[in-house]
């Protein structure tokens, strides 16, 4: 945190030291405070006897600069010397999101929590819109102003985005307009448990016709029994003749791949990967005791913004009980398919096993935090224009192809780098991670037979050396907040 951040406090009149006007560019959303008698506020800085004053009489929101709310100036962007403000009471965040757009959320840290639009939450986050409001109880009131509003496109939906207002009521759920994300074959919308006072997210899949209701629930009703930390929680499930929805915990730090590019060096440091690392091998270990297999463990979220964030496994949609059994069904994105199952999608006779490819899948991720980067899905000669042009001239040859060839070249490429195993350690970011290396190794066998289990994971060098701290933030982190 600089100066800057530390030293924000409301502004006071009678202040001596000249001003200026701080105008912050990046700003993608602005807070107007209100104290209880109604009056607003602007905010100023001291920075070297200069009084550094933001226009709009507003707290000023931007990527990867949170406002840190509370009564201590030491630590907080905003002070408020009430009693009733805890030293750090919330955070305001605004990160990128894997839709492309800013998400907004408010993650309450106090002993009395904050109100958001007259709902009271506690120890947990919640996403914040244009127009909403957060309240510290008996104190003061901040209106969020969002400068950058995206929506996603529409897609399955049941809600139109040009009327953000619109609503629909399933059980005790009440679903918004406001989407979150979008899939190949669903949407994800802000929802609020009515009844439990808190957010969730709605994942709404179009049903396809003549589809059997029994069997699409089933699914859904056995990840419900599954209560993790590090496995995305599926609160209820309800359909009609059109949808599915499935309610889900709500996680505000975007996913975990955004957060890898998002970074200042595009990778994340040795510390911060093994405690992701540490907790992705917990819930998976945590599925393969109960023979389920996630098959698609690249879908991370994050569950508030933040480093060394607590992670949380997601989209249960291609996850498989009886996991130790050969399963004929293809499923998850290609760069992350062990070589079995790229060679089953390419003979659908052929089957691979689901916990294995949990554990290949899990070498991929531990690779791309660490570096980057994929170890077989990356861009060379055929991936570039060049190769797009050879594609259309392939594509020119026979029907029903088109602009798609150079997508279908580049996934034969990565298949066929996954099929050949050949993984390009870069020494410089690998010299000083031997362990690291050595575990990744060990994941990304070819022969599953021989591929290191979650189990083995778990037990490795790289993971035991720092167990007992890794332990100990795992309980400190995890437990004290809320699932």
């Amino acid at each position: 945190m600089t100066s800057l951040d530390r030293q924000t406090q409301p502004v006071s009149s009678g202040h001596s030291p000249s001003t200026r006007v701080l105008t912050c560019p990046d700003v993608c959303a602005r807070f107007i405070t209100t104290t209880p008698d109604g009056h607003t506020h602007g905010i100023s800085t001291v920075v070297s006897n200069v009084v550094l004053i933001t226009p709009f009489k507003a707290l000023l929101l931007s990527v990867g600069k949170p406002i840190l709310i509370g009564r201590n100036p030491n630590i907080c962007s905003y002070v408020i010397p009430d009693i009733v403000v805890s030293s750090l009471h919330c955070k305001i965040y605004a990160i990128q999101s894997s839709t492309g757009g800013i998400l907004i959320s408010c993650q309450d840290l106090s002993t009395n929590g904050v109100i958001i639009n007259d709902h009271k939450i506690r120890k947990t986050s919640a996403v914040i819109m244009h127009g909403d409001t957060i309240k510290i109880p008996a104190s003061q009131t901040f209106q969020c102003v969002q400068k950058w509003r995206y929506l996603p496109n529409k897609h399955s939906s049941k809600f139109d985005n040009s009327q953000p207002q619109s609503t629909k009521n399933v059980g005790r759920y009440l679903i918004t307009s406001h989407c979150l994300g979008t899939g190949s074959y669903a949407t994800v919308h802000l929802a609020l448990d009515t009844s439990a006072h808190r957010q969730v997210a709605c994942k709404i899949i179009r049903r396809k016709e003549g589809s059997d209701l029994k069997k699409e629930l089933k699914e859904a009703t056995l990840l419900m029994a599954l209560h993790h930390p590090s496995i995305n929680r599926v609160y209820a499930v309800d359909a009609d003749s059109e949808f599915l929805y499935i309610m889900l915990q709500l996680s505000t730090g975007g996913d975990l791949f955004t957060y890898i590019t998002t970074h200042a060096r595009h990778r994340l440091c040795e510390g911060e990967a093994k405690y992701i690392t540490f907790q992705l091998l917990k819930g998976l270990k945590y599925l393969h005791d109960r023979m389920i297999s996630h098959r698609g463990p690249e879908n991370i979220l994050l569950h508030s913004p933040g480093p060394y964030p607590r992670i949380q496994i997601a989209d249960f949609g291609l996850a498989r009980p009886k996991a130790y059994q050969e399963t004929l069904h293809v499923c998850g994105t290609i760069s992350y398919l062990p070589p079995e199952g790229v060679r089953a999608l390419d003979c659908r006779e052929l089957g691979y096993v689901g916990m294995p490819a949990d554990c290949w899948s899990t070498g991929i991720v531990i690779f791309a935090m660490l570096t980057g980067s994929h170890p077989f899905d990356f861009e060379d000669p055929l991936d570039s224009d060049e190769g797009l042009s050879l594609g259309k001239e392939v594509a020119s040859q026979g029907p029903g192809i088109g602009w798609s060839q150079g997508s279908y070249i580049r996934d034969e490429r990565t298949k066929q780098r996954i099929l050949d195993g050949n993984i390009i350690f870069c020494e410089v970011i690998w010299s000083p991670l031997k362990d690291a290396k050595n575990l990744v190794c060990q994941l990304l066998v070819p022969d599953p037979q021989k591929r290191a289990t979650v189990y083995e994971a778990s037990r490795s060098r790289w993971i035991c050396s720092d167990l007992e701290d890794l332990e100990r933030a795992y309980r400190e982190r995890i437990y004290t907040m809320p699932s």
